[in-house]
């Protein structure tokens, strides 16, 4: 087991990490706030650090790391530190995991509003027959239960849309 310098940025911190743990178990035994919410898994993708320097100190990607990130990492510089182990000097960005969380902010209290009106039963129940009789009134709209009405030719069937049989595909007019 061989110990190597880890030298966090931008802080300039710089830890003893050995090569036989991941990063992430390690940075978080050296009380270093990782979020991880998959526990190692490489399901999650929110372990990612940044590599500054020495990426050919980092063992290779792993397939699981692969599927997850990409093979983008010439361009983005990520690694999933439950993945990666170190094999010798790097420097790494773990300043996305530093930033403060938002704490919650407990809105101010606004008293709703306790009134109740309360209806009488005549109010009621004449709101509910003029609602009835308000359904009732046939509108002028032509369309209005239109398939309720006479046809003017009762020898002419009625045209619905629905209950047409599916013509069956014929597999000797497709050659």
């Amino acid at each position: 087991m061989t110990n190597h310098k880890c030298t966090l940025w931008p802080s300039g911190e710089i830890l003893e990490l050995n090569d036989q743990e991941t990063l992430l178990t390690q940075l978080k035994k050296a009380g270093k706030k990782i979020k991880s919410s998959c526990g190692g898994c490489a399901t999650c993708s929110d372990c990612a650090i940044i590599v500054k320097s020495g990426e050919l100190n980092l063992t290779a990607q792993t397939f699981e790391e692969l599927r997850l990130l990409g093979n983008v990492f010439h361009i983005t510089k990520e690694r999933l530190s439950c993945q990666t182990r170190i094999l010798g000097d790097v420097t790494l960005d773990i300043s996305a995991h530093e930033k403060p969380t938002k704490e919650k902010v407990s809105k101010p209290s606004v008293p709703k509003s306790t009134t109740v009106r309360l209806k009488k039963r005549e109010e009621v129940e004449r709101t509910a027959i003029e609602s009835k009789e308000k359904n009732q009134e046939k509108p002028s709209d032509t369309w209005y239960r239109h398939w309720e009405k006479e046809d003017e030719d009762p020898n002419k069937p009625k045209r619905l849309g629905g209950n047409k049989r599916v013509k069956p595909f014929n597999f000797n007019d497709s050659e």
